[in-house]
């Protein structure tokens, strides 16, 4: 096999790409290090070169993923030409029909893998929750909102939320409503 050289930067996306690709494939336990430098031409000590493990490999991936959906979840929030619980409202239509149709829902949704959306769920609020709490900080500042901790609703209305989005027995639109319900609750509480 011939060696093609690439900038590490360039491998590195490759080998993370391919790592998920075969695990909506193929499922993360059923996934190794081997299959992965396989899918991807390389050798198995390379990917090791770039990833400890599986695990590292993974959680960079995920921390990837979960940059990628919030890309579209930054320009509701921040919009500031609409009320704030206008776009409250927004982002929560946002996060649900993003969901089920991102690049790896899929995966994230597969029989086995609830633990996983879970994680994603919550590193998704994480990386979400300081914007969030500023915009809820500019909706008090500018007499909107009278919100005694900010930060702290912002962090209930995020992971209030991982809940009613995962749980696919009801329709979109009853999701939506009952986000949109518990946000006002918590924004009316002051």
């Amino acid at each position: 096999m011939k060696r093609i050289t690439k900038p590490p930067e360039i491998r590195r996306q490759e080998l993370l790409d391919t790592a998920m690709e075969l695990f909506t494939n193929q499922g993360y336990e059923e996934t190794s290090m081997g299959d992965i430098a396989r899918a991807a031409g390389v050798a198995q000590g390379l990917c090791y070169r770039y990833f400890d493990s599986k695990q590292k490999l993974f959680q960079e991936a995920m921390d990837q993923y979960v940059r990628v959906c919030c890309e579209g979840f930054l320009p509701v929030i921040c919009d500031r030409s609409r009320t704030i619980r206008e776009r409250i409202d927004a982002m929560a239509r946002e996060i649900l029909t993003r969901d089920n149709s991102s690049r790896h829902s899929a995966f994230y949704h597969a029989p086995g893998n609830q633990s996983l959306h879970e994680e994603l769920s919550l590193k998704i609020c994480r990386f979400l929750l300081p914007h969030v709490a500023r915009e809820l900080q500019a909706a008090c500042d500018s007499g909107e909102l009278s919100l005694r901790y900010p930060e702290l609703a912002a962090c209930y209305l995020l992971h209030g939320q991982i809940g009613l989005i995962g749980d696919g027995s009801l329709p979109l639109d009853t999701r939506v409503q009952q986000i949109v319900r518990y946000a006002d609750l918590i924004l009316n509480a002051g």
